[in-house]
Parts: structure tokens; sequence; C-alpha cells
């Protein structure tokens, strides 16, 4: 069973609160990274980090007060701001995953696929390529966002998101996503496919932010689910954190026990919604970093399972 343990962090640079989809990059023995986004006051995401007391992250060490790096020029992929979603050791460097975000005409925004190299102190972030390393294709014909990569079985394996649809909700566009599965033998060029590992279960649900772990053989997945009417409100189709097992990678299957998720709580930071959560798994526990209330203003918090 998991067990909250508290909140860890909002990010108050610019006032908002926000610490969006946070990951844990263990960096030394005694010292974990915690990647997460902010949003500015124009609604521009931006990257930071905190180093926290490995095995307890409740511990913070050092917060990083200036963005990692910056969005791109007019009219790039990410001009319109940057959320980090993953990271993967690639020799003495590492592979930095984000979605970059793009203001649109017809609809609110557009989201693409684009990676940073971290060099070996840590703290030099080269943004190698000027336009995204996934984007829009043949298969994903509007969005592509949210990638989670692994270096398994010799190969990178990417869970990402690809929107579906745009939909009208009480004169608003809302956005339709589901989940798929690319593969990469260098962790820059992607193969997609038609496939899809994780389909809506009724009309109007998205399915956000996959984190997957290999775990005995088994690939764990949790995942945020909403639907798209009220998501923005407590008693509305709000996130949900929900977990899914494969043995491929490619073919899921939702497991809907209590026993793999955590529930809202009754009152505070995260009453009101459950989302994009993160899992590491050490020294025998999972370590689940998410998000609280209003898709996470109120900053980050810890849930930890014993295994």
């Amino acid at each position: 069973m998991w067990i909250k343990k508290g909140h860890i962090f909002s990010n108050n640079v610019y006032n908002t609160g926000y610490a969006q989809d946070a990951f844990i990059d263990p960096i030394e023995n005694d010292v974990w990274r915690i990647y997460y986004s902010t949003r500015t006051n124009d609604i521009t995401s931006l990257p930071f980090f905190i180093d926290v007391e490995a095995n307890n992250p409740l511990n913070i060490l050092n917060i990083k007060e200036e963005p990692l790096f910056y969005p791109g020029t007019l009219g790039s992929f990410d001009e319109n701001g940057i959320t980090m979603t993953s990271i993967v050791n690639v020799g003495e460097e590492k592979f930095l995953y984000y979605c970059g975000w793009n203001r649109r005409k017809t609809t609110p925004y557009s989201l693409s696929i684009g990676m940073v190299i971290v060099k070996k102190n840590g703290e030099l972030f080269d943004k190698k390529f000027k336009g995204p390393i996934l984007d829009r294709n043949k298969y994903d014909p509007i969005a592509v966002s949210a990638p989670m990569v692994i270096f398994d079985e010799s190969i990178f394996k990417m869970w990402y998101i690809t929107f579906t649809d745009w939909i009208l909700v009480n004169n608003n566009l809302e956005p339709i996503f589901i989940i798929k599965y690319a593969t990469s033998k260098n962790g820059i060029d992607w193969e997609t496919s038609p496939d899809v590992c994780l389909e809506s279960d009724y009309y109007g649900e998205s399915l956000a932010r996959p984190w997957v772990i290999k775990d005995n053989g088994i690939y764990k997945m949790w995942f945020s689910s909403r639907g798209a009417r009220g998501y923005r409100n407590k008693d509305g189709e709000h996130y949900e954190i929900q977990y899914a097992e494969s043995l491929d990678g490619k073919n899921w299957k939702r497991i809907k026990s209590k026993n793999n998720i955590i529930t809202l709580s009754e009152a505070g930071w995260d009453s009101e919604m459950l989302a994009y959560a993160s899992v590491l798994k050490n020294n025998n526990k999972y370590f689940m970093l998410y998000n609280g209330n209003d898709f996470g203003k109120t900053g980050f918090g810890l849930a930890i399972k014993e295994i």
C-alpha cells in the first residue's frame, strides 16, 4: 500500500507555485536531483531542479533558482515553454527529454518532443538540436508530448502521449490524448507506429504523463487519467493516477486495485486532483513524486510503498 509522506516543494521564483512533472535522478549515493518545471506569470513553462537527501526527499539540500535552459527562438517548437519529463544515463552524459510548447491560432497550443544533453558535471545543459526529435507525423497527426524514456534490451524505449482530437466542451477546446510507444537505436531518431499502448476507456478520457519502470521482467506504468468535462474542478472529471502492467512494453492492461494507487486527501494541497506521477525503486521501496491540486500549482509531494 502507498503511504503519503507529505508535501515536498513549490516553486516561488515567479510567485506562481507551480512545480510540475517532477522526477528523480540519483546523482550521488547520498543525493537525488529532482527535475521539475514551473510556470511564469505569462504561462511559460521553464525547467528547474532541487537536490534532496537520497531516500529522504523531504530533506531539501539545494534549490536551483535560475532556469536550466530556455525556450527556443521565435517560431521554434519550444518557443513558448519547456516541460521536462524523463532522463536517461548515456555513458558519461545524460539525455534529458522534454515537451516543447507552441501557441497556435486555431487551437490553444501544440506540443513536440525535444532533448538536451546534460554534461558530466550535471550543470551544463546542451540543447543539441534547435528542432524536436519527435514531432507530429503520419501516425501522430496533431501533437506528441510527455516522453518517458528508458534504455532496455540494448535500445531506447519511449512511452509518450499523442493527441487524437480537440473537442468543444462548454465553448472551450479540450484535447484528447492516449499513450503510445516508440523505439530508437541512439535515443535521438525515433521509430513510431500506429499501435496504441493504452486507449481511452470512455469518450473524452485523456491519458497523460506515462511513467514506466521495468521491475523483475514486468513493465509497470503509472499514468494520469481525466475526462473532458469539468476536469479543472474537484467535482469534475479531474486527474487521477492509474496503474498498468505489460510483459512486452507494448500491450498494457490497467490494474485498478487500490493497492497500486494513491487517493485524494481529505484537505490540503492534494485534496482536489492527483497527477503526473513518477516512481523510483530503491532499497526495496517505491518512491513516488506526484502533483496535487490545479495541475501542480501547489507543487509536488511524496508517497512511498514498501516492496
